[in-house]
């Protein structure tokens, strides 16, 4: 019986041809880098799948979102932000002041929706991964850590949603901060449980593990641990102390730095992500035919009763994700 193994033209033009990538236009020189940019124009036909992709797409989602809404309301109406009626109670400008009201605040909540499919894809590829990975049969609390973690991020991400419901327009910004307190931590979770599965895997996977990668997961911890403890002090003491107007309990300062550090934490979560392997995925032609000729031999060849191709997927441990994108 024939084997052989189908390579989609498209990845091995992307992925196999150096001369290829060298002309490409230099507008997709400086996307390449992006991951949704990656996973937008990502041959469909490819035999080679990055679950980490979608999780770095994600956080670069919340980031660009951030971004594009801060320049939505300070050209449409600064005041949105210099007069946000949390401001008197944290005293600094938190980086959801620039999403949580109209007009910017509709694009945040379709960036938003976009963030759960691509949090979901995440779950489901990771957990395929984990367990393609584990050669011995049995789950171990790492590897379970890391399915528990990545899919309680595709529940968080449904959970986001409601952030532009509770708070902006009915004042209960007490609700609105839990809420983004269970995100941001689950978010952090999932990226602990991708570095504690490599860190606590084979040796294959702990080869991989370098000293900055437990700096960043340690730092990036530390800051999303601190951030909510530091909201909920100024908000319940300013509330319980009956304080008006602008009168933080803390320093504006402090939650001001806090804030940049964890969005410098989000947005290089990429950078200091543990290398993974990719999911490969190989078709094997059964039928028991010369390799066909056209398209009217494939037509006949389908016409007849023949065995369906197979398709096997594995973790290709010779290659890293970053190895293998463009």
């Amino acid at each position: 019986m024939a084997a052989r193994r189908v390579v989609p033209k498209a990845y091995a033009a992307a992925e196999d041809r150096p001369a290829a990538r060298g002309r490409c236009s230099a507008a997709t020189g400086v996307l390449g880098w992006s991951r949704l940019y990656q996973i937008a124009t990502s041959p469909a036909a490819s035999s080679i799948t990055r679950p980490k992709q979608y999780f770095s797409a994600s956080n670069e989602l919340n980031v660009l979102s951030l971004v594009v809404c801060w320049t939505i309301t300070l050209f449409y109406d600064h005041l949105q932000v210099v007069d946000h009626p949390a401001l008197r109670e944290v005293g600094h400008y938190n980086p959801c002041f620039g999403w949580d009201f109209p007009p910017a605040s509709y694009v945040a909540v379709c960036c938003a929706g976009l963030d759960v499919h691509l949090s979901l894809r995440y779950a489901g590829l990771e957990s395929m991964r984990t367990r393609l990975l584990d050669t011995d049969g049995q789950t171990s609390w790492a590897e379970r850590f890391s399915i528990a973690t990545a899919w309680l991020h595709g529940a968080a991400s449904l959970l986001w949603l409601l952030l532009w419901s509770v708070g902006p327009h009915d004042g209960r910004w007490v609700e609105h901060l839990l809420i983004f307190t269970v995100c941001v931590l689950c978010r952090y979770l999932c990226t602990l449980g991708s570095y504690v599965e490599s860190a606590f895997g084979d040796a294959r996977q702990r080869a991989r593990v370098t000293r900055k990668h437990t700096v960043h997961v340690v730092t990036y911890g530390l800051v999303t641990a601190s951030l909510p403890l530091l909201y909920f002090t100024d908000v319940v003491i300013y509330r319980s102390e009956g304080r008006s107007g602008m009168d933080p309990f803390l320093p504006r300062q402090v939650l001001q730095v806090m804030d940049a550090a964890w969005v410098l934490c989000l947005a290089t979560t990429t950078a200091f992500a543990v290398p993974e392997p990719p999911i490969q995925i190989t078709v094997v032609d059964n039928y028991n035919h010369a390799p066909s000729r056209g398209v009217n031999d494939y037509c006949n060849r389908s016409l007849q009763t023949q065995p369906s191709p197979v398709h096997s997927i594995t973790v290709n441990n010779s290659l890293a994700e970053e190895d293998v994108i463009t």
